[in-house]
């Protein structure tokens, strides 16, 4: 239902509001997917005041129960923290389980040693899938590597 209205889809009028109000008592019920959204929209101010502390606490406790969406989202935040240890960690987190977008991030903490010792033959393999979908900033860093 808080997609519905975050989405405005099926007939519902798009409202971030009241999608954070769902999303809202969802989370109190322990939905993983609803921590997520209302993180975002806590991260965004889309619908609610933003606050950055509390989305990363919602993106934390879905990252726990093994959300791979919000690892990524707690290694982005991270990386702009300059908290590379834990960025890295997210990003490897995230990535196991498939989640195409962590790709970037593990290749650029590998690319510039964020968190992790520098290996730019992995940072290239990492880019590389990326790429291969036609991800322009993947591309750049590869030629940009390959130099």
């Amino acid at each position: 239902l808080g997609d519905c209205y975050r989405d405005g889809d099926l007939g519902f009028v798009k409202s971030a509001k009241k999608a954070a109000k769902i999303y809202k008592r969802a989370v109190e019920l322990g939905n993983v997917d609803a921590m997520v959204n209302l993180g975002f929209l806590l991260e965004t101010g889309d619908g609610v005041k933003l606050d950055v502390r509390k989305a990363n606490q919602l993106y934390k406790m879905a990252a726990e129960l093994g959300d791979a969406t919000a690892q990524y989202n707690l290694g982005n935040n991270n990386a702009r923290a300059g908290n590379f240890d834990a960025a890295f960690s997210y990003f490897k987190s995230s990535a196991s389980q498939g989640y195409f977008n962590a790709f970037y991030g593990l290749g650029k903490c590998l690319e510039n040693g964020y968190g992790v010792d520098r290996d730019l033959d992995e940072a290239k393999r990492w880019y590389a899938r990326v790429a291969a979908k036609g991800d322009e900033e993947a591309i750049a860093a590869l030629e940009r590597l390959n130099r």
